[in-house]
């Protein structure tokens, strides 16, 4: 170990200094010379100043005989260079015996080269860097929160100059200029049975950092790097930590935690445009973590985080994005990580921080054995005061994660892009949601969850996982990100339909409209994501995909009725979409007109659906056919030959294909003998929580027992035995307490759709072209749904 010019250092980093001599008795230590004993002024205090040059070949921590080993140790200046950081602390003892620190750190970084497990030779997790500088002051006195052998704190400290971050094989991705004002009053450490327990009662703070950066370049921190944005926020919180010895096995470390969040933001900024969350709060309890130096479940070394329950709350106020400050609405989520068992299998709460990432990217970089277990959550979504549940999700999972910092190259036959990968091997997961719930936690489970097809979100979905996503730095101009990635799905069971997995009496089969024995390979290159005036831009360079289903069944996943085999191929380019907050805003249901009069004229309902909700403006340009994997095709296959064991045996039977669908201008309107494909298929979908009119079908009682004629309205009652009523003529007051829907209105228009040929393919025969081409233009097609409890 080497350690070199040590000669001032402030009271609050003496045991970091210290460490290094502790795990090696055999360090010598110096006198301090002249010049430094010239420095240290005593008057109404003592002022202690100090350049430190600390390093350190290795730092070691060791649990129950496995080691963790932090390399390439130093802290000194941040310049780069030999010469040391600036510490100048000022002590002094007050009147009640406190003791009273103020002090100033300056130019200072805290770095090592890598991180490395004991019996993983070779790899490691990769380096970290901490520059910064700082000014504050603490107060300790004796007294903690239950008696006089604790001690109580008080601190406030301001951070500037900050840069945090994390390389791999020369690679690196940083928060730039990190900017940090903290209070901390009255914050108390005391021994309480096996405990050591912290209490915050009040902790205050603000931070920002200026840009988020990546660098493929040793040692290139400058300004004109790429960034993938800044962000800032503030918060005041609260919270008890209590810390024992012992891990989930023989040595190691326990933490428990209470934190409520009285209020916080966070602001995403691109280029000046924001997103934020404003109006946070909330609260969590950690209950048994337990961090161990360990091995995963596959014998391989790791640093062990394992984790008893995490129980919470937390609700965003106000999701507001681009320059006007328009908000989609308000979220709230309450949650609850615990062991659970699914399908059969216990899953836990566990993550195992192992050294190497991918194999290819070089031997730095992170991965992460991990299993999850999401017993129950609800997300509830509002705006203008009407509040939709995402109630029952369930999640659960295990694999392995992976992070490294790549470059754009080809190494060992892997393709990276630069920027932060996250890759995915072997992960198995799942997830499931029983259903809506409008209005209230009480409010009856319904349908409605399908709605989200058109985002991507399947009500349920099982599968395998491996790819990765790499998230570079930079959007479509300036700041954002730039997103490449390529992921492939084994055995996937997706709902596209589901009716409640529990309706309250417990679990029950799981039954609805189901594509299983589903593979998926699908690959997006150059898609950037912004955030503009507007609200949140994405556009994707180029993207295609390949859906093989095995079987479309109705009813459960494991033995519904198959309608057959579905394989479904994507390929667009210059795909664009905006996420805008507002919704539908005034609407005319059932009828035409711009005005409430026109409306009611037409024999229409007028809705006005307020200035919250979400508005998505999507413009898929299908490409033309550039190969057998790069196109637009739907194919069905039935009557399949089967195996021994009665499963179809793909390829048997007879297929339609319908083949090469693509978009188009109409025309070669720039002149390049090309017809112009830019306008594609452009779609505008607002989605509202709003109230409706629901019309009884039948005359007489329906499920729930409430008669009614057909035609009456329903009529939300809270005083009724089910909760609403049926109405034949609603007045004012009726209409005021129609049921809340998912409303969503959709307008989906074209130019021109083409279809290069439509075959009929047997398996003896082969394929026989039924339709050599066909072409849709000027379509417009219009929707207005809600999904509403129907009895």
């Amino acid at each position: 170990m080497a350690m070199t010019d040590v000669r001032r250092t402030p009271a609050h980093l003496l045991l970091a200094s210290m460490v290094p001599v502790l795990v090696n008795p055999v360090a010598a230590m110096e006198r301090l010379d002249d010049a430094a004993l010239s420095q240290i002024q005593g008057q109404s205090g003592i002022t202690l100043e100090m350049e430190l040059n600390l390093s350190a070949d290795r730092l070691s921590y060791y649990d129950d005989g496995k080691g963790v080993h932090l390399e390439g140790v130093r802290v000194g200046s941040s310049r780069g260079d030999e010469s040391g950081a600036f510490h100048r602390i000022k002590v002094d003892i007050g009147a009640d015996a406190s003791l009273n620190l103020d002090y100033l750190v300056e130019d200072r970084r805290i770095e090592f080269s890598d991180i490395r497990l004991a019996g993983a030779p070779g790899v490691g997790m990769g380096g970290l860097f901490f520059d910064h500088s700082l000014q504050g002051t603490l107060r300790i006195h004796q007294g903690g929160a239950v008696g006089g052998n604790g001690y109580t704190f008080d601190t406030a400290y301001t951070m500037t100059g900050g840069r945090l971050g994390y390389r791999t094989n020369g690679n690196s991705v940083f928060l730039d200029d990190i900017t940090m004002d903290v209070q901390a009053l009255g914050v108390t450490l005391d021994v309480v049975g096996d405990s050591l327990q912290l209490v915050s009662p009040e902790v205050n703070g603000a931070w920002s950092v200026g840009a988020i950066r990546y660098s493929n370049q040793p040692g290139d921190y400058g300004q004109t790097l790429p960034s993938y944005g800044g962000v800032q926020g503030n918060y005041q919180l609260s919270s008890v930590t209590d810390i024992r010895a012992g891990g989930r096995s023989g040595e190691g470390l326990r933490l428990d935690n209470e934190t409520t969040i009285h209020t916080a933001s966070f602001i995403y900024l691109d280029d000046g445009n924001s997103l934020a969350l404003r109006d946070i709060t909330g609260n969590y309890r950690i209950q048994d973590l337990r961090l161990d130096v360990s091995e995963d479940r596959r014998g391989r070394p790791a640093v062990a985080l394992t984790l008893g329950g995490l129980q919470g709350n937390l609700n965003i106020g106000s999701i507001e994005v681009g320059s006007s400050g328009r908000s989609f609405g308000s979220l709230n989520l309450s949650f609850l990580l615990e062991d659970q068992i699914f399908s059969g299998r216990t899953y836990r709460n566990e993550l195992y921080l192992q050294g190497g990432g991918h194999p290819d990217a070089g031997p730095q970089g992170l991965r992460m054995a991990t299993e999850w277990s999401l017993r129950l959550a609800d997300l509830s979504y509002t705006e203008d005061g009407n509040r939709v549940i995402f109630s029952g999700l369930q999640s659960w999972g295990s694999g392995d994660v992976t992070v490294n910092v790549t470059r754009n190259e080809v190494r060992n036959g892997t393709r990276f892009y630069d920027g932060l990968r996250i890759g995915f091997e072997g992960l198995e997961a799942g997830y499931r949601i029983n259903g809506l719930r409008v209005g209230n936690d009480d409010a009856p489970l319904q349908g409605g969850t399908e709605l989200l097809l058109a985002l991507g979100f399947y009500p349920a979905y099982e599968f395998e996982l491996d790819g990765h996503i790499t998230l570079g730095a930079g959007g479509a101009s300036g700041e954002g990100l730039t997103i490449n990635s390529d992921i492939q799905i084994r055995d996937g069971k997706a709902a596209v339909i589901a009716a409640p997995y529990d309706e309250g009496n417990g679990e029950v089969a799981h039954k609805g409209l189901w594509l299983t024995e589903m593979s998926y390979d699908g690959h997006i290159r150059d898609m950037t994501l912004d955030v503009t005036e507007e609200g949140l831009a994405i556009a994707t360079g180029e993207s295609w995909s390949t859906m093989d289903i095995g079987n479309v069944r109705v009813g459960t996943k494991s033995d519904g009725a198959s309608m057959g085999r579905l394989r479904i191929q994507k390929y667009q380019a210059g795909s664009t979409t905006l996420v805008r907050p507002g919704g539908a805003g005034d609407v005319c249901v059932g009828g035409s007109g711009s005005t409430e009069g026109a409306c009611a004229a037409s024999g229409g309902q007028w809705e006005t659906r307020g200035s919250e909700g979400v508005t998505i403006d999507m413009a898929q340009v299908l490409a033309r056919a550039e190969g057998d994997d790069k196109k637009n095709a739907l194919m069905w296959e039935s009557n399949r030959a089967v195996d021994g064991q009665g499963r179809p045996i793909n390829n048997t039977g007879m297929q339609l294909l319908v083949n090469d669908i693509y978009t188009s201008d109409g025309g070669d309107f720039d002149g390049d003998g090309v017809d112009d494909n830019r306008f594609g298929i452009r779609t505008e979908l607002s989605v509202d929580v709003y109230q409706t009119r629901v019309t009884k079908k039948e005359d007489g009682p329906d499920a729930q027992g409430v008669t009614g004629n057909r035609g009456d309205e329903k009529i939300m009652s809270p005083g009724s035995a089910a909760g609403y009523r049926y109405v034949a003529n609603p007045g004012p007051g009726d209409i005021a307490n129609r049921p809340l829907g998912f409303a969503v209105k959709a307008d989906t228009r074209f130019k021109e759709l083409s279809i290069n040929n439509i075959d009929l393919i047997h398996p003896v025969g082969g394929a026989q072209t039924v339709v050599y081409g066909a072409k849709f233009q000027n379509v417009d097609i219009r929707a207005n749904l809600t999904a509403t409890p129907i009895p």
